[in-house]
């Protein structure tokens, strides 16, 4: 699969923490990664399911993000994977394509991929650009 871009960078703290690391933000598409490690294994073994989709739903921010508006953010409004495989080491990788823009709503899809291919989980989601009020108070205070 995929390595992650030379020249991307983290977006926050919740995906550093998990040990997601970012990838494409372009054209609509959205790619993250992450190393299997103990720490995101559940008592089976396997990557707990909310890790899975913390993964997901992340390279759809990203790709999102590829398609805001100057002075827009996207918030995750909805949700939905299905685990096809476990995912119990290596590298995970997660694509996320753009379905539909339309006004405030955006529409997407997201795959997670094994080291060697195997489709590991699959989904749909949807985000909702906001204002951003941080730059509209700034702007007041000036």
């Amino acid at each position: 699969m995929s390595q992650q871009e030379p020249s991307a960078e983290q977006d926050g703290p919740f995906a550093e923490l998990l040990g997601i690391r970012p990838g494409q933000s372009a054209d609509g598409i959205g790619t993250a990664f992450m190393t299997v490690a103990d720490r995101h294994r559940q008592r089976a073994g396997v990557v707990q399911g909310g890790i899975l989709a913390a993964l997901a739903d992340y390279a759809f921010f990203r790709a999102c993000r590829s398609v805001l508006r100057a002075g827009e953010h996207a918030v995750t409004i909805e949700l939905k994977l299905n685990f096809i495989a476990p995912a119990r080491d290596g590298e995970l990788t997660a694509r996320s394509a753009i379905k539909s823009r339309g006004g405030r709503i955006i529409v997407g899809d997201m795959e997670i991929f094994g080291d060697e291919g195997q489709l590991i989980a699959t989904g749909i989601g949807t985000y909702m650009t906001v204002h951003d009020r941080r730059t509209d108070r700034a702007a007041d205070a000036d």
